[in-house]
């Protein structure tokens, strides 16, 4: 996993990322994440002011986690390079999402170190 730190508590990141709307899933990676948003790359759009619900998941040399699922919708989208950038504003979340998110960030952050991989 690699992370780049940007300025305003923003960061680059590698997760895997699906949004659902009940219609369309697509499927992408994260570029851009923070407790607010997620900026990911995906091969197939997502309209604008849809509704979805956003699954991170952390990927690991040795495995995943579980996805964490959050409430969002899709803030933009723009073509670019063959695919398409969407920008996804979290929703109003619960205690213990908003406590899951803020324990990605960390990990992300490298403030909370994850364990060895199994030898």
């Amino acid at each position: 996993m690699t992370t780049r730190r940007f300025s305003h508590d923003r960061f680059v990141c590698e997760l895997d990322v699906e949004l659902d709307s009940g219609r369309v899933r697509v499927t992408g990676r994260a570029r851009d994440f923070n407790e607010a948003a997620v900026c990911l790359s995906a091969r197939d759009p997502i309209e604008p002011g849809s509704k979805v619900a956003v699954h991170l998941r952390l990927v690991l040399d040795w495995g995943a986690s579980e996805a964490l699922m959050v409430p969002g919708m899709v803030a933009w989208l723009t073509p670019s390079e063959g695919m398409q950038q969407i920008g996804v504003v979290f929703n109003t979340l619960l205690p213990d999402v908003r406590q899951r998110l803020a324990t990605l960030t960390r990990i992300l952050h490298g403030q909370i170190a994850l364990p060895a991989p199994p030898v």
